[in-house]
């Protein structure tokens, strides 16, 4: 059996927040785009796609809990008005 061709417009290498951000802007130009990453497997219980470090476990998850925070201290805060 031979190994199917394909053909693409644009290679990402790395599916971090830069190569997921490259692919889409390509696709959205109509562009055929292939994603390359390694994720190592994850533990059991848990899952990680494209994304990395910082998408799935690092600054944008510590982003949102971080704005959650500050969101319920302001709404615990303004029932004192």
């Amino acid at each position: 059996m031979a190994a199917a061709e394909a053909q693409y417009d644009l290679l990402v290498i790395g599916g971090g927040s830069g190569g997921l951000a490259c692919s889409k802007r390509a696709a959205s130009h109509g562009k055929k785009v292939a994603v390359c990453d390694f994720v190592k497997p994850s533990p059991p219980g848990t899952t990680w796609g494209l994304g990395g470090t910082c998408v799935n476990v690092g600054c944008i998850p510590k982003k949102l809990m971080h704005q959650a925070a500050l969101l319920g201290e302001g709404m615990t805060d303004a029932e004192s008005f």
